[in-house]
């Protein structure tokens, strides 16, 4: 079964087709290191991660890149406010980054380029795109002559006939056609921030970066470029212009962009000082792993909706998830040979869903229906051999994709309760046993009473809240 995905170039969905066969060369836009990401942010890069994992179970060998930027407008004038050097202060939150995707499962790509350690290969792509006529020297820095570039607009549908003036500034109206910042010159604003070389001296725009990093890293042309919708213009629009009149040639094959996760609405976003980090649901007692269900739950070209009370029902479904596939390890077995068991279509139906375009809403429907088997058969008390095997297999395989399975790590302090627990519920000292439940479920975890005083151990998602 192939990966059909929607291609933001063509408007259409296309059977996935890699340049060299086998290999995928995949480029993100990361984050702008100019403070925590918000978990708008995380919606996107949980889809990255789902694109990867899905071409990965596909059998492709796939190169990820998530470039970092770590130098712009926003960022120098921060981190000058807080009296930080650039790179004290881009550190900080880079590591925050990383903190918040480990926290929602997102696997790590092959490399994080940073903006600033690829200056010299921005430099070389701005002189080139000077020499072939494509960029012109101002008063205040380099810039892209959009008219001259024939292709602009063929992603986003802009017309390039209303360019209305340069700009410098790295962010501007959607509706604005501009000429745009290749290489901005030092003023005193910068402070200490800026390079000398080949180009007088200043530093990049931000258009330059993800088109200069993606060629070095990934070749002139890429199989897959993902970042989120608002992205499509003006970022991904100019990084075709400088990159194809740079190469000569098609800079990338399939465009792919997640759709805005809303507050209330609106668009969540940090300039409308409507939004939530990571760290913020952490403080309300959810646990970050909630939220990826909660994003898988929804297709990624449809705009989700969130409330902290949305996320309510996702934690109760964690709790569902994790009691069931720890009791159907213990389930007893009886040996059977029948092999219409029924996995194999609940399986099938998964993986022609994320085929889909990467549809993990429909995918997690089927993946219930198997959290639906295995609860049937802990009911019966039993389960044959075989099918036990099936669908041990099958949650092995649906999680590859939604990486929903964290392996609960549980401390020694609180595993030596458990048992000096179960050592009083043994001698029927029932309520020196549920002072020992309640002091573990305040360290985080939670103890599922089974039959004959056997129990599974779950996190207590309840706790802080």
């Amino acid at each position: 079964m192939t990966v059909e995905l929607y291609n933001g170039l063509s408007k259409a969905k296309e059977t996935f087709t890699p340049l060299d066969k086998g290999r995928v060369k995949m480029y993100c836009c990361g984050p702008t290191v100019y403070d925590y990401a918000h978990i708008g942010n995380l919606r996107s890069f949980i889809f990255y991660d789902v694109i990867k994992r899905t071409l990965e179970y596909e059998g492709l060998k796939v190169t990820q890149v998530i470039n970092i930027t770590d130098v712009d407008d926003k960022m120098i004038k921060n981190s000058a406010a807080r009296g930080m050097r650039l790179g004290e202060y881009a550190a900080k939150y880079t590591d925050a980054f990383f903190a918040d995707i480990d926290k929602v499962n997102i696997r790590r790509a092959d490399l994080y380029p940073r903006a600033t350690d690829n200056i010299e290969a921005m430099a070389e792509m701005v002189t080139a795109l000077m020499h072939k006529g494509y960029a012109y020297q101002a008063d205040d820095g380099i810039y892209y002559s959009i008219s001259k570039f024939k292709g602009y607009g063929k992603l986003s549908g802009i017309d390039p006939t209303r360019i209305e003036a340069r700009m410098k500034k790295d962010e501007y109206d959607k509706e604005s056609v501009s000429d745009f910042a290749l290489w901005k010159f030092w003023d005193a604003d910068d402070g200490d921030v800026f390079w000398e070389g080949p180009l007088p001296k200043g530093r990049p725009g931000w258009h330059i970066e993800c088109s200069a990093m993606g060629i070095k890293y990934l070749g002139e042309t890429m199989d897959i470029h993902c970042g989120a919708v608002d992205l499509m213009f003006p970022h991904h629009e100019n990084e075709i212009a400088q990159s194809e009149a740079y190469t000569g040639k098609k800079f990338v094959d399939y465009w792919l962009h997640p759709e805005h996760l809303l507050v209330g609405g609106q668009k969540m976003s940090k300039s409308l000082k409507n939004f939530y980090t990571l760290r913020d649901l952490e403080a309300m007692g959810f646990d970050p792993m909630s939220f990826r269900l909660m994003v898988l739950d929804a297709h990624y070209r449809s705009r989700l909706d969130f409330t902290p009370d949305s996320l309510e029902k996702y934690e109760k479904t964690l709790d569902d998830i994790d009691i069931t596939l720890q009791r159907v390890q213990k389930l007893p077995l009886f040996h059977d040979t029948k092999t219409d068991t029924g996995v194999p279509r609940i399986l099938e139906s998964f993986e022609k869903a994320v085929k889909n375009d990467f549809d993990t809403h429909s995918a997690l429907i089927a993946f219930f229906g198997l959290i639906d088997l295995a609860n049937k058969r802990i009911r019966e008390g039993k389960a044959s051999d075989f099918e036990h095997k099936q669908m041990v297999e099958a949650f092995r395989k649906m999680d590859f994709v939604l990486g929903l399975f964290v392996e609960l790590k549980v401390p020694d302090e609180v595993m030596k309760l458990v048992r000096e627990r179960d050592e009083l519920r043994d001698k029927k000292e029932w309520t020196a046993a549920d002072a020992k439940r309640k002091v573990i479920k305040t360290m985080g975890y939670k103890i599922i009473d089974l039959e004959k005083h056997d129990h599974v151990i779950i996190k207590n998602r309840e706790h802080g809240r």
